[in-house]
């Protein structure tokens, strides 16, 4: 709880983290005043709002407050990695001491981070090529077109989910003490082996759970208590990264029993 508050505080400070979502939430405000005159349902309405907030996190008006973001979060994820292995050793961390201790595999960490980003890029690029795709199909009216794609687009997903299932764990392997990216990933690779579509199961599960998490909380409030939306969403997405890094590093610790 107290890494996780100096990460709001830092955010705040830094990243302008609550008053990114300013610009969301107003126009959350002006479709809700509209709804009376449209064919969406105040639910409705309220869905759309916050697949905006989802779509929104992470964001900044600027390019430095979008960079300082990032960094806050390769930041806090270290943090949050060392003291949960801290933790789990029985060891009692306070919030500094996780803080000084926690960033020196900054560098592995990052090459790590490298490789999965390039893992996504199947999904990434494959998503763009499938979209064009699909938009002309669907001008021209040609339904077997749509579905080829649209498969192409799920083998693309599964080649990403694939290879991220068991990269995801080197972000653990590689804060060991003396250990190299390769090492890691290879140790993450060995680690998965012949369990690797139960882990992919895990692993998509999270995101759901996340989203749906937060929408049974923000929902509510887009439609009854709109100007809580922006705090209470900005401490659940501080919350979800603490979140995620726990539910992973709980599996983690299973492959290795």
């Amino acid at each position: 709880g107290g890494v996780v508050l100096v990460y709001l505080v830092l955010n705040i400070i830094f990243a302008s983290g609550v008053s990114n979502l300013s610009g969301t939430v107003n126009n959350i405000k002006s479709n809700l005043d509209d709804t009376a005159s449209t064919s969406l349902s105040p639910l409705g309405t309220a869905l759309n709002g916050f697949g905006s907030l989802i779509a929104s996190a992470g964001t900044s008006s600027s390019t430095t407050g979008s960079v300082l973001q990032t960094v806050l979060i390769i930041l806090e994820s270290l943090v949050i990695i060392w003291t949960l292995r801290q933790l789990s050793a029985g060891r009692r961390v306070g919030v500094k001491e996780a803080y000084y201790h926690a960033s020196g595999p900054l560098v592995p960490f990052l090459l790590v981070i490298g490789v999965i980003f390039i893992q996504f890029l199947p999904l990434l690029l494959g998503s763009s090529f499938v979209s064009t795709i699909l938009s002309s199909a669907f001008v021209s009216g040609g339904a077997l077109p749509v579905f080829i794609f649209s498969l192409f687009f799920v083998l693309f997903a599964l080649w990403t989910f694939y290879m991220i299932s068991s990269s995801v764990f080197a972000m653990y392997i590689v804060t060991l003490p003396e250990m190299e990216p390769r090492r890691a990933l290879r140790s993450a690779k060995n680690l998965v082996s012949f369990r690797r579509w139960s882990i992919m199961r895990k692993l998509f599960f999270l995101p759901i759970f996340i989203f749906i998490g937060m929408a049974v909380v923000v929902v509510p409030l887009i439609i009854f208590a709109t100007t809580l939306v922006a705090p209470v969403f900005f401490v659940l997405s501080m919350l979800s990264l603490l979140f995620a890094h726990t539910y992973l590093y709980g599996i983690y610790r299973n492959l290795l029993e």
